[in-house]
């Protein structure tokens, strides 16, 4: 089953923004996966936001870079 647009615009968003980069390859697929866990359960808002309006606005990317680096945080910790 195809990947839904919302996650596809998330995880691409990151990794254009460089959010990535510090991300070895090998490590990229789970960090993907725990990167979509997270934003289902934290941060539900922000997918719900892209799939209905079919546009990444202003007012998402700021909650979505502010979601990323909370992530990437988490990450860190673990």
């Amino acid at each position: 089953m195809p990947m839904p647009v919302e996650k596809q615009v998330m995880i691409l968003y990151a990794a254009i923004s460089g959010y990535l980069d510090d991300v070895a390859v090998e490590k990229l697929g789970d960090f993907e996966a725990a990167f979509h866990r997270f934003m289902e359960s934290s941060h539900p808002e922000i997918g719900s936001a892209i799939a209905r309006d079919k546009i990444l606005s202003e007012e998402t990317e700021e909650v979505l870079k502010a979601a990323i680096e909370e992530f990437k945080k988490t990450q860190l910790a673990a």
